[in-house]
């Protein structure tokens, strides 16, 4: 990824080091130049002997402050640019990640390491390598080289004072490695947690998590604070011991100086010169081993993103054969799927002829979410054969596939943005084709009685809607795509029976000559479909319609009779609870009237 990214910026990087380059070159010079001004001041007698220097020393001032600013431009450019490439290089990294390997990423700790990962990658190339190129090591070159004209030995200690500092560098290290990596964990393991928090209010406040979180994550907030502080007091540390270092450098060399003076073998300039040099050449020492430290830090905070951008890939996601319409059938032969030591599926076959449909049901853990997520290529089986119109699906590029798939899960996703954008993505649709996929999903009057209508904003994840509206929503969705394969995963399971009835007979006269694969717990919802699968325990146990299964199955009838149970017992329910009586009495009153 930072190769990418090196490529990606590398005429920004050319030109900020060259920049660099001509800013510290600058810097030298002009402190020879105010070398020499300092020794001929004491011999002029006229400010005119000495004006060419003056009107030197004030151009390479001037040329110094524009460049300065100039560099202003790419710093901020590869600063900003290179921590948002990192993230989105992340997110293409997800849209081609295995779906097994993404499944074991919680979303939480997903987004911290991205963030870390793309924060530490930014400084290993911004802050540590450029720095080092633009700034540290020309001005160590030119301050080293005009030292050496003034006086080679100074320049040997020098060189010897850097061998002390990077001995102390180490030493930090050690401590700071340790810190760091487990600062890493805590920060990780705050996102993870308090993710659910902002995501599931109403979970955890019905549920009073809230406190128990709460106190959860200011404990790991404790953590990350005092070790913050101790990364903080050993960085302090280090510059304090450089400051003495640097301190007592100087007091050597204005020793050396004013002896050299007073036997004649120098001039008061050059022992400015040398003691504004040491700032010169010791500083960018300084700044190296902090940013060095730095780098080593965020090389752990790097490589938990480079772990996360290495995971496994979808291999058939990009390679394979393209898929054209779907026009023959669909077939499971003999497919079998574990995950771990537990079998999901055991050896299952069926076919569904294209434009027709068909139901899936059983119980909870039955594997029928697990049939469709091979179907759609998301998990791979283990044996057997997934065939879509005679090729098998380990051969088929899914990102053709899924132009002609339309699916929607247990979970429906609405995005934070409006109903329209919600429904058409990127198609081009006239706001009458909308309110009549609307009008099909008895979402239409909804709409229309917002105060912005289509260009309403639905909040993240639908939140401005009710379960059963966010439903409705997915099926406009799915459509407007008109795909030849429709997959619907517990589609109705926040609807009401009798919307959940007309939402049914809706999605089959609008797919009647599409394929209709569903995925259901309440079986008066799949009645009227083509054929039902009967799943138990990962094998099927039944294949047939309706009345087939009710007649033939005694699991069916099982479920049928546990579904009416139920549905019996709602009702009683309900007609025990207070609001009910309360509507029967103002009923009565009515009629009265």
């Amino acid at each position: 990824m930072l190769k990418k990214c090196i490529v990606l910026f590398k005429w920004m990087i050319l030109l900020y080091i060259i920049m660099g380059f001509m800013i510290q070159f600058l810097n030298a010079y002009g402190i020879r130049i105010f070398q020499e001004l300092i020794d001929q001041v004491a011999g002029i007698r006229q400010l005119n002997d000495i004006l060419g220097l003056i009107i030197l020393y004030g151009c390479i001032l001037l040329a110094v402050s524009l460049l300065n600013y100039l560099t202003e431009y790419p710093q901020a450019y590869l600063s900003h640019g290179i921590f948002e490439k990192l993230k989105i290089m992340a997110l293409e990294k997800v849209s081609r990640m295995d779906y097994g390997a993404y499944q074991n990423i919680g979303t939480g700790r997903m987004i911290k390491v991205i963030e870390n990962g793309a924060s530490a990658g930014k400084s290993i190339i911004y802050s540590f390598y450029l720095e080092i190129f633009s700034n540290l090591l020309p001005t160590m070159l030119f301050s080293l080289l005009f030292i050496g004209m003034y006086n080679i030995q100074i320049m040997l200690v020098i060189a010897v004072g850097y061998i002390v500092i990077f001995l102390l560098t180490n030493l930090l290290l050690r401590m700071l490695y340790r810190i760091k990596s487990s600062l890493l964990d805590s920060q990780e393991k705050l996102a993870k947690y308090s993710v659910r928090g902002f995501m599931e209010l109403v979970v955890f406040r019905l549920n009073k998590r809230y406190d128990k979180e709460i106190r959860r994550l200011t404990a790991t907030a404790d953590d990350i604070v005092a070790k913050n502080c101790r990364i903080r007091m050993i960085h302090e540390a280090f510059f304090t011991i450089f400051a003495v270092i640097v301190s007592l450098l100087k007091i050597a060399v204005l020793v050396y100086g004013v002896k050299q003076i007073l036997d004649g073998g120098t001039s008061i300039g050059i022992v400015v010169a040398l003691i504004m040099f040491i700032d010169q050449v010791y500083t960018p020492v300084a700044i190296f081993n902090v940013i060095y430290v730095d780098y080593k830090l965020n090389r752990v905070g790097y490589g938990r993103l480079e772990q996360f951008i290495n995971a496994p890939e979808d291999a058939n996601l990009l390679k394979g054969m393209e898929a054209g319409p779907l026009s023959r059938q669909i077939e499971f032969r003999d497919v079998s799927f574990s995950y771990g030591d537990a079998r999901l599926l055991d050896q299952v076959s069926f076919a569904i002829p294209q434009g027709t449909s068909l139901a899936i049901v059983g119980l909870s853990g039955s594997g029928k979410s697990t049939i469709v997520k091979l179907l759609l290529g998301l998990l791979k089986k283990e044996s057997g054969s997934i065939l879509i119109d005679g090729v098998d699906i380990d051969q088929i590029k899914l990102n053709s596939l899924y132009d002609h798939v339309s699916y929607i899960p247990q979970d429906a996703p609405i995005f934070d943005a409006t109903i329209r954008s919600n429904i058409v993505f990127d198609q081009e649709m006239s706001d009458e084709q909308i309110l009549e996929l609307l009008d099909t999903v008895l979402l239409k009057v909804k709409v229309m009685s917002l105060p912005e209508g289509l260009d309403t904003m639905v909040g993240e994840r639908g939140i401005k809607l009710s379960g059963g509206e966010r439903q409705r929503l997915a099926f406009a969705r799915i459509m407007a795509q008109q795909r030849e394969l429709v997959i619907l995963d517990e589609p109705v399971s926040a609807l009401d029976n009798i919307t959940e009835q007309r939402v049914m007979e809706s999605l089959l006269n609008r797919f009647s000559k599409n394929t209709l694969l569903v995925i259901a717990h309440r079986l008066d919802f799949v009645k009227h479909m083509d054929q039902i699968l009967l799943v138990r325990d990962g094998a099927i146990v039944g294949l047939g319609t309706f009345k087939e299964l009710l007649h033939n199955s005694p699991y069916f009838q099982e479920l049928w009779d546990r579904e009416k149970r139920a549905e019996k017992e709602r009702l009683r329910e309900e007609a025990a609870s207070p609001a009910s009586m309360t509507n029967a009495s103002v009923t009565g009153s009515e009629m009265l009237d």
